[in-house]
């Protein structure tokens, strides 16, 4: 019996994750943390092609781009601060040179695109229901401001019915295209301070509603609680990052055990148990790289490699041979 939490019980998920599978992320900076464990973990996964997104409506609106095929043309750019811009793509797309900006920008869109039409799983994290629309584009939705003034935006709520218009449009859209797919809704657990910690929860719980809706409604969408994981279960300040808004490493591990234990088969679990610890061998920089020890462990890890990729030929190993021949 715990005494001091009410720690969230495992769910009776109708599928398991499972090797070799193919998994596209998009949204808040939280499913940043997911998708990085599960590239580590060797899975086939894209993470955030238009960079770190938060608002359903946006994210939504990439989506229906890439499913469109709707590539981005010189009349998506806006030129502000001297540099080119997207407002449906994160501030690292940035750059003075038009055509530079465009390619990285549709680079990333076909990369997206075939990913998202060729994944079993679809993670989609939802940030805030709070948005700013520029005024000078007839009020649209924009993923960041750029740095532009606050004066040439409205800042805007959308309510629950908005979200599931827009929601049972794209999820229709994207499981007629691919059928089999699990789609997977979560609620990031970054509070928004800037709202106010009254919008934050208002702001979340619309959010919350929507998620529970969409999953009633189609069999293939499913709710990950990381927002509920956070709040509920770890609930304490000790869980998160200074900032007191975001999730600190224990809490985010703590997060990947839960969707580990619950969302991996038995054979994930044998296999990650094989790569993980040798992945985690070939992270550490030799302090003297010409001993006859080190040597021994490039030879014996350039083994293990080739072992691994004998008995898991679709496991993508390249990088750690890279890492290995860079040592």
């Amino acid at each position: 019996m715990e005494v001091f939490r009410s720690v969230l019980a495992d769910q009776d998920w109708d599928f398991k994750i499972d090797y070799p599978s193919k998994h596209f992320l998009i949204g808040s900076c939280f499913s940043e943390h997911i998708g990085n464990r599960l590239a580590q973990a060797k899975f086939d996964s894209l993470l955030n092609p238009f960079g770190i997104l938060y608002h359903p409506e946006v994210i939504s609106r990439t989506l229906f781009r890439l499913l469109d095929n709707d590539v981005y043309k010189e009349k998506d750019l806006e030129f502000i601060n001297d540099r080119y811009v997207s407002f449906d793509h994160h501030g690292f797309f940035n750059h003075p040179d038009k055509e530079i900006a465009l390619a990285a920008i549709n680079s990333a869109f076909t990369s997206g695109r075939n990913h998202l039409l060729t994944s079993d799983y679809c993670y989609i994290t939802w940030g805030t229901s709070f948005a700013y629309a520029f005024k000078k584009e007839e009020n649209k939705l924009v993923s960041n401001c750029h740095k532009i003034p606050s004066t040439q935006f409205i800042k805007v709520r959308s309510n629950t019915e908005d979200i599931l218009g827009v929601y049972r449009k794209l999820f229709t859209r994207l499981l007629d295209s691919r059928p089999k797919l699990k789609i997977i809704l979560s609620v990031s657990p970054v509070k928004h301070l800037r709202d106010g910690l009254i919008e934050n929860n208002l702001s979340k719980a619309t959010l919350l509603l929507a998620a529970d809706q969409l999953a009633k409604e189609f069999s293939s969408v499913y709710y990950f609680p990381s927002f509920e994981l956070l709040q509920d279960d770890l609930r304490d300040y000790r869980f998160y990052a200074k900032d007191l808004a975001h999730p600190n490493d224990i809490a985010i591990d703590y997060i990947w055990e839960y969707f580990k234990r619950n969302l991996w088969s038995e054979r994930t679990f044998a296999i990650y148990k094989k790569i993980r610890p040798l992945i985690q061998s070939l992270e550490h920089r030799p302090l003297h790289p010409e001993n006859k020890s080190f040597l021994k462990f490039k030879e014996e890890s350039a083994k293990k490699l080739q072992e691994l990729e004998k008995e898991y030929p679709f496991l993508d190993l390249s990088s750690e041979k890279m890492q290995l021949a860079s040592k």
